[in-house]
């Protein structure tokens, strides 16, 4: 299991770098002056708290373990509230930027829980296989 939790966050550091290089062209070119300042520290965020949640994920998933959807969907339910709850706050704060900041808020939990999903999906497929 420690290889794969390597590549996933080898895979998930790629999709922040990728994120990353396609924001600053992007903001430095077409969307100037539709720059959420606090872009950077929501990659960070979104890195952060898909890193620890796949750790979660990886405690929990053993085998025998019969509580485990109920237990990855209080994750993912978990997961989704701090989401929203960081939006919510970060848009109270950054009123001006409200929109571009929910946009961007967007895209990236389109592109994180994206890859999870993937991820998860492939790793309780090759458990399963492996019984």
């Amino acid at each position: 299991m420690q290889v794969k939790t390597g590549r996933f966050f080898a895979g998930l550091l790629l999709i922040t770098a990728i994120l990353g290089l396609i924001a600053f062209f992007l903001y430095r070119t077409i969307f100037q002056t539709q720059y959420p300042t606090i872009f950077p520290y929501m990659l960070g965020f979104f890195f952060l708290l898909n890193s620890l949640f796949y750790l979660a994920f990886v405690r929990i998933h053993k085998p025998g373990n019969t509580l485990f959807i109920r237990q990855f969907m209080i994750l993912f339910g978990v997961k989704f509230l701090l989401y929203l709850l960081a939006a919510f706050i970060v848009i109270l704060l950054f009123r001006k930027q409200a929109l571009n900041i929910g946009i961007a808020a967007m895209v990236l939990y389109l592109f994180y829980t994206g890859y999870e999903v993937l991820w998860l999906t492939s790793v309780v497929k090759r458990k399963e296989h492996n019984k």
